[in-house]
């Protein structure tokens, strides 16, 4: 994948958006917003690709701790394909395992220590964790 990414954490409740440079070195949280459906969510992810013109989308596949797949984790897989049929562009998972719980510790070291602030702002942290791990993966298996 080519260009800026966006990293997506797709929950029930919310969905988590971050970027990357066209360089691919660093993911930025961008923001969260309430889901509402799987479709609505599908053509709010798809109007922030086409707004920030990126080249390719990570979404996080939720697994269990042992490696094994979820209820979630096939909800997920629906959606990226629904994501890339919408967008025509490329759709990769990535293993989110503990980005919730990375989230909120870099959350608490930036000194955001109000649960409730946190909230509002973990789900894109997570997809940030997401797309900088997706990256990293990506570089170690290059260089």
């Amino acid at each position: 994948m080519t260009g800026k990414l966006l990293g997506v954490d797709f929950g029930l409740k919310r969905v988590g958006l971050a970027t990357c440079d066209g360089m691919h070195i660093l993911a930025s949280p961008l923001r969260t917003f309430t889901t509402k459906s799987m479709r609505s969510s599908i053509d709010t992810v798809a109007a922030v690709c086409a707004e920030l013109c990126v080249g390719g989308i990570v979404v996080g596949l939720p697994l269990n701790l042992d490696g094994t797949e979820s209820v979630q984790s096939g909800r997920v897989r629906s959606f990226a394909r629904a994501l890339g049929k919408v967008t025509g562009l490329k759709v990769e998972l990535f293993d989110e395992r503990l980005s919730t719980v990375e989230a909120d510790e870099l959350l608490i070291e930036a000194g955001v220590t109000r649960a409730a602030d946190r909230a509002k702002l973990v789900d894109s942290m997570a997809a940030k964790v997401i797309l900088q791990g997706y990256i990293d993966n990506k570089n170690r298996e290059i260089g």
